[in-house]
């Protein structure tokens, strides 16, 4: 484990991240963790370093986030999408690599895929989407729903996928907002594993 790597990396986002963002990525990182400790421990450092960077391009200005993405191809084919809340993920793990010294293409894929991600993640961007959901500082969800959810990702993180994506299709439907079809795609590919899995789904 580089702990060097790791401790440099928590100091910077420290410094650019606001007190909340960081705490936040600091639970993510270690959540994540967990999930590898739990699935695959040679995963540890990496998930480590995907949680900690996986909100670094939050700092940005919304402007200067898009104008990033663009420049890089990175925006939405649906206009409605680009917002700093879903490219944040697309600039983030481009910053990884060009600002933070991230050469490991699975963790720039763990934090690119963090927001929407997709049908067969890997197990590391399992990981990063499932602990940026779970991590001790989420408290916006119902607690029965978030322990049901926490217990799911500790058991099968398929099934967990497939309730945080059903949470989010349904809260993003509440709020009258555009739903990508790539978001609905990813859903029923995690339904399906989970009914493959055998595993209740409510």
């Amino acid at each position: 484990m580089d702990f060097t790597r790791i401790n440099a990396l928590r100091k910077e986002m420290k410094d650019i991240l606001k007190k909340d963002r960081y705490e936040h990525s600091e639970g993510v990182a270690y959540t994540a963790a967990a999930l590898a400790m739990r699935y695959d421990p040679t995963l540890v450092e990496d998930a480590l370093l995907a949680g900690l960077l996986h909100d670094c391009a939050k700092q940005m200005d919304p402007d200067a986030l898009y104008q990033l993405c663009k420049k890089h191809q990175l925006l939405y084919e649906n206009e409605a999408l680009n917002t700093p809340a879903l490219l944040h993920a697309k600039a983030g793990a481009l910053l990884a690599k060009t600002s933070y010294g991230i050469k490991e293409k699975e963790i720039q894929s763990a934090i690119f895929f963090h927001t929407i991600g997709r049908e067969e993640m890997t197990l590391l961007e399992q990981m990063i989407f499932i602990a940026d959901y779970i991590e001790p500082n989420r408290s916006k969800l119902e607690p029965n729903r978030l322990a049901q959810i926490r217990y799911a990702s500790f058991v099968d993180m398929e099934w967990a996928i497939y309730y945080i994506l059903k949470d989010t299709i349904q809260y993003l439907k509440s709020k009258e907002q555009s739903i990508d079809d790539q978001v609905y795609r990813v859903y029923q590919f995690y339904e399906k594993k989970a009914i493959e899995n055998g595993k209740a789904l409510d």
